[in-house]
């Protein structure tokens, strides 16, 4: 089970993920994933917790994961065409829209490590969440034009290599797609109307996706009995501080353990 939380930079997505990390490693065996390049957390969770582990998906990690995982793939091809070392993997993984493509499928490959029982991702601001997930929407129809290339130049080459790349990066697409249905995406506001506005502009660019929002979470906002959904006052302190108290704020509203909470 995995829970994203998205929303606009600066409404307390980080402080949320990292209270939700905290309510539900007590549960469970928990990972915080952060795909924020400039994440918070460590100043946050200073400690090492039970039960918890963060995991960043920094620049130099994804690089480095995406090397390990891709880069005898990525030099079989290269050398259809050129002799080079692969020193040119460097190169590759920071080349634009690499990490970004590869990123979604190291948070499914937490989950489905089973390692954890719960993942929870704290995502970067609205604006990059979302060019992160166009790239893997889009993802699907590059490697479809991909593969038609390919056929067209299969006569020229001596083995399948590139079509069997392509073909396994192909059905790594469709796997995190059919992934990211399942996560739960939370969206998280503070009451000033320009917020509210870019929230609501997320809430539709997911659906248009085919995502599913599970839930909206109103931050730094007056909490009311008429309130449904998730709503978190102002509350001062150190950072450390404010997660424990938005962490005991979720077990009392019984948050999140995959209840779903109207918008």
């Amino acid at each position: 089970m995995t829970i994203a939380f998205i929303g606009k930079g600066g409404v307390g997505k980080t402080t949320i993920a990292c209270a939700t990390a905290l309510v539900l490693s007590g549960r469970g065996k928990t990972a915080l994933v952060s795909t924020d390049f400039m994440s918070s957390i460590p100043y946050i969770l200073k400690e090492k917790r039970e039960g918890l582990d963060v995991l960043e998906m920094n620049e130099d990690e994804v690089a480095g994961r995406w090397k390990k995982k891709y880069g005898k793939d990525v030099m079989s091809l290269i050398d259809e065409f050129f002799d080079v070392d692969d020193s040119i993997l460097d190169h590759v993984a920071r080349a634009p829209g690499v990490a970004e493509e590869f990123t979604i499928s190291e948070i499914m490959e937490v989950e489905k490590s089973g390692k954890y029982e719960y993942v929870v991702w704290d995502t970067a601001a609205s604006s990059s969440t979302m060019h992160l997930l166009t790239i893997q929407r889009d993802f699907y129809s590059h490697l479809d034009r991909d593969l038609k290339f390919a056929l067209r130049l299969r006569d020229r080459f001596s083995s399948r290599k590139i079509m069997d790349v392509l073909e396994r990066w192909k059905k790594l697409a469709e796997d995190v797609w059919s992934w990211l249905r399942t996560v739960e995406f939370f969206i998280v506001t503070t009451p000033d109307d320009l917020t509210r506005i870019q929230g609501e502009e997320i809430i539709r660019d997911m659906e248009s996706m085919g995502l599913e929002i599970s839930g909206h979470i109103w931050n730094r906002t007056a909490v009311t009995e008429q309130c449904s959904n998730v709503c978190i006052p102002e509350l001062s302190g150190s950072s450390s501080t404010i997660v424990l108290s938005i962490a005991d704020i979720f077990v009392k509203k019984g948050f999140p353990y995959g209840r779903r909470v109207d918008i």
